[in-house]
């Protein structure tokens, strides 16, 4: 406490409860940053305000059974306790799918003074807070943040949505954003009491008060952990974010540009980059803060009521559960010739049924259940070709994932269900990886070598000599203007790129395979083809004669990632079992 006057510490009391502070507040602002302090309910809190106030026994005002106090006093304008709480609870907001089961937790909570939900006919979140000055209103501190929503009730909600979302967690973290006009509400505040109790407040300043966020922590996070049964960590990858909105809070701030610190606010508000943005992005607790510090008291007097008025509008509080993004990687074969490695879609219509992406990612959504994914691979094949060899790398990046913990057993079976669900792609060597290991994927796209086999078609007939040239050929440079076929999605230019080696196999008369080693990026298809002479050389001009060619296979990438699990895997099946 910033006093020890008994007579003192319950005159700053009864003036903070006449200001309209609720009870915890009221406790801020006498010193108190004991966390025990704030960990009993609304009604243990009011008893103890009640107690410093030196209110007797008879002279207690009833407390109703959510802790608020009616105080029919006509010297003072709200009661210290009385705070017709607005909290509000709205209906999850779907992030590009019109499934709601694959949205954030994203909810507002509405109650009415006794702690009830607010609905009205149609179903909607109704604000019932009263304006008049007759009627009970939210603390003129903290705006309720410090009432109905630090109770259980409010906590209730919060688990129920959690669970209803189907989050899997073994700790969590909490994280609060409040209002930025809190931070004018408790200048004023302060300079209020440093008015009327300068020996006790004249030297105090926002350092010595607990924060609204530590208080509501102290109280509701022992209730948090017992609720959802897992621990707090500050380091977790599961974050239930709650930010608190107050409708009237810029409308508070404006004063500010019209301020002796007005250039920032003004600077920002004409910066092009937040033109589009809505309203709330030119004041926030940053700029705010920085305006505030240089901001004389006098001038702040002028411009702002001290104490602060009573809210205008209900305060509401949308929350946000986020998981930690997971990374999945692994490898691919593609067997179809008719199948793409992304959705296909031209004006919105389907090319394909189905795609590589689809088919990895269906079994893995189903055990992570993400709102959305991310699919990334090292470089990719086209329609008609096929993916051989020991696989494509690739990496899912799963977006707020409701479940990220599985086990390399849980991951083998998925990998299993992938096979076993198509004959067109198989999948081996799935595991979660760290994100900065999927900066690997991204280099070995410069870097890595490629294989192909190209079974080529010649007009004329394939002489031992053909095949003989296209053997010792060994690092040719070629020069490849994009090709055709892909201009209508990147951009013109020529590129050097490198045919490491060539061993070329006799089919028959008109018809040849050839094994390439490229660097990656080279256009085969074109190279072999020509491509109306964008490419050049080509086989047709190492020849002498036209060459196309028919289908064509990618047979290795020399990218060793992810790391290989699917021995490992057999090996712990095939240990002998011992007896328990």
């Amino acid at each position: 406490m910033f006093t020890s006057e008994k007579a003192l510490l319950g005159e700053i009391a009864n003036e903070l409860s006449s200001c309209g502070c609720c009870s915890r507040c009221t406790m801020r602002y006498l010193g108190d940053k004991d966390m025990h302090t704030y960990r009993g309910n609304y009604k243990d809190m009011a008893e103890m305000v009640q107690d410093i106030r030196g209110k007797s026994s008879v002279e207690q005002p009833d407390i109703d059974k959510n802790g608020k106090t009616v105080d029919t006093s006509e010297t003072t304008n709200k009661c210290d306790i009385d705070s017709q709480k607005s909290v509000s609870n709205s209906t999850n907001t779907p992030m590009e799918t019109d499934d709601s089961s694959n949205c954030k937790t994203d909810s507002a909570f509405e109650l009415n003074g006794n702690g009830e939900d607010c609905d009205t006919a149609d179903g909607s979140k109704s604000n019932t807070q009263s304006h008049s000055s007759n009627t009970s209103s939210a603390c003129v501190i903290c705006l309720g943040i410090l009432e109905q929503f630090a109770e259980e009730k409010f906590l209730n909600k919060m688990k129920e949505d959690i669970d209803l979302e189907g989050f899997k967690y073994k700790e969590y973290m909490c994280s609060l954003m409040v209002p930025v006009c809190i931070i004018l509400r408790e200048r004023a505040i302060l300079l209020h009491l440093k008015e009327k109790f300068r020996t006790v407040y004249g030297d105090k300043t926002d350092m010595d008060i607990a924060p609204i966020k530590d208080v509501w922590k102290w109280r509701n996070g022992p209730l948090l952990t017992d609720l959802l049964g897992a621990p707090f960590s500050p380091k977790s990858m599961f974050d239930i974010t709650m930010t608190f909105d107050y409708t009237e809070s810029n409308k508070e701030c404006t004063f500010l540009l019209s301020s002796s610190c007005s250039e920032m606010f003004v600077k920002r508000k004409h910066d092009r980059r937040f033109r589009k943005k809505l309203a709330q992005s030119l004041y926030t607790r940053a700029n705010v803060g920085k305006a505030l510090d240089k901001l004389s008291d006098d001038e702040f007097r002028k411009s702002y009521q001290c104490p602060p008025l009573a809210p205008k509008a209900a305060i509401s509080c949308d929350i946000k559960c986020q998981n930690e993004n997971v990374f999945v990687a692994g490898r691919y074969n593609k067997y179809s010739r008719e199948l793409s490695q992304t959705p296909w879609l031209i004006d919105g219509v389907r090319r394909s049924e189905s795609s590589v992406e689809e088919l990895l990612c269906g079994p893995i959504n189903k055990h992570f259940r993400p709102d959305e994914q991310k699919f990334s691979s090292s470089g990719r094949e086209d329609v008609d070709v096929r993916m051989l060899g020991n696989g494509r790398p690739f990496v899912l990046e799963l977006i707020n994932p409701r479940c990220r913990n599985f086990s390399s057993e849980q991951m083998a079976k998925m990998q299993q269900d992938i096979n076993t669900s198509t004959e067109d792609i198989k999948c081996r060597d799935l595991q979660i990886v760290p994100k900065e290991e999927t900066e690997v994927l991204k280099q070995g796209e410069i870097d890595k070598v490629k294989w192909y086999r190209a079974l080529c078609w010649s007009e004329q007939p394939v002489s031992q000599q053909h095949l003989d040239t296209l053997n010792s050929t060994k690092e040719l440079k070629i020069l490849q203007k994009t090709p055709i076929r892909v201009l209508h999605r990147r951009p013109l230019a020529t590129r050097d790129k490198l045919i490491h080696s060539m061993s070329a196999t006799r089919v028959d008369d008109t018809h040849f395979s050839v094994d390439l080693s490229t660097q990656a990026g080279t256009y085969i298809k074109e190279f072999v083809h020509g491509d109306l002479g964008r490419t050049r050389p080509n086989l047709s001009i190492i020849l002498g004669i036209d060459v196309d060619i028919l289908d064509l296979d990618v047979t290795a990438i020399e990218l060793d990632w992810p790391k290989a699990v699917d021995q490992d895997r057999e090996q712990e099946l095939q240990k002998p079992q011992t007896d328990t």
